[in-house]
């Protein structure tokens, strides 16, 4: 067999494993997302948008922490990592980077929300507006 064959096999295989998340974290649909969101006590909701982004609507019980941000990581090593963390940012790119983030720093369970704010609005769930 072709030995660049073989290569392009394994680094394929591999770059699949390596987008998946750990057992600990688990990308939902918006219906799923919120559904889960209301029947889980003492979580946490996290915007990762930016403040302009935030500016426009942000699901209801959110807290924000600016992905962009130079402290980001440092800003979520505060967050109780024992309690369900619910992700969000505008169409999932962030909050998806964000629970790898967290999965690295140790946060035991993490939700992201596939698709996003956009996904959320276009569901018909509801935002709230910021502050």
């Amino acid at each position: 067999m072709n030995i660049k064959l073989i290569g392009v096999a394994i680094f394929f295989l591999w770059s699949m494993l390596a987008c998946q998340h750990p057992e600990n974290a688990h990308d939902l649909a918006p219906d799923e997302f919120s559904d889960l969101m209301a029947k889980t006590p003492q979580k946490i909701i996290l915007d990762v948008r930016t403040n302009e982004e935030v500016a426009r609507g942000i699901i209801k019980g959110a807290i924000q922490l600016d992905f962009m941000a130079p402290d980001f990581e440092q800003s979520l090593q505060k967050l109780d990592k024992t309690k369900p963390i619910f992700v969000y940012c505008a169409v999932g790119g962030r909050s998806g980077q964000t629970v790898e983030l967290m999965q690295q720093l140790g946060f035991q369970e993490v939700y992201n929300l596939q698709g996003g704010l956009d996904a959320w609005q276009h569901a018909g769930l509801p935002i709230v507006q910021w502050r």
